[in-house]
């Protein structure tokens, strides 16, 4: 079945993880993080969200469009880094400054809201949008930063990242990104609807492997 397929991939992602989700302009990316509440939700694993310049309101509004139930999705806690639209459950708040943000600030957050040593699903939205303003040696220092959380074995980490828009903007960053992610998912549209391709991965048993669903089969989930 589909969906265990799908399963089989979250199941195996290990906690300390930085996964990169890589997507295009048109692949839908708000669908991939519909699945992953999904799959947090029955399996009672918590789940914050990193909502970087309003991208989580682009995701919902969209999800909304495509007749999917965001109710889950709105009551999820959130720490919001810039932007104003306040959506899901916003625990705190981390301001831009110059483009770039504070990790010592954020981490401080992230202690605070992690009440127990249950691991978490943390997906990052809206990262690519800071790399696309940043010069280049602001852009070294994010990738140094986000490498610091790799290894944090209260979360596995999901950042969405726009590849098309980022290879178009700063092209030597995405491979620097690759490198430092435990793990790389492709996230890509079809003919049948969408597919999930790991493109890299500390477990063998999920290394290369490719999942396609139809839009139903992603509403029966």
């Amino acid at each position: 079945m589909i969906c265990n397929e799908l399963e089989l991939i979250f199941s195996n992602l290990k906690p300390g993880e930085t996964v990169l989700i890589e997507y295009d302009s048109i692949s839908s990316p708000e669908l991939l993080l519909y699945i992953i509440s999904r799959y947090c939700e029955k399996r009672g694993i918590q789940v914050i969200i990193d909502d970087i310049g309003d991208t989580l309101a682009e995701f919902i509004t969209r999800l909304e469009i495509i007749g999917l139930p965001t109710d889950k999705l709105l009551k999820t806690d959130v720490i919001k880094i810039g932007g104003y639209r306040k959506l899901g459950n916003v625990v705190d708040r981390v301001e831009i400054d110059k483009y770039t943000l504070d990790f010592k600030y954020y981490g401080k957050i992230y202690d605070k809201w992690r009440a127990n040593e249950n691991i978490s699903f943390n997906p990052v939205l809206g990262i690519h949008k800071l790399f696309l303003v940043a010069e280049n040696n602001e852009a070294i220092r994010l990738v140094r930063n986000i490498s610091t959380f790799v290894g944090n074995k209260t979360r596995i980490a999901l950042y969405f990242i726009n590849k098309q828009s980022m290879e178009r903007r700063n092209p030597e960053i995405v491979p620097l990104l690759e490198e430092v992610a435990t793990s790389v998912l492709e996230w890509k549209k079809t003919c049948r609807g969408t597919m999930l391709r790991v493109l890299k991965a500390p477990s063998e048993e999920i290394c290369e492997k490719t999942v396609e669903l139809s839009i139903e089969e992603l509403r029966e989930y």
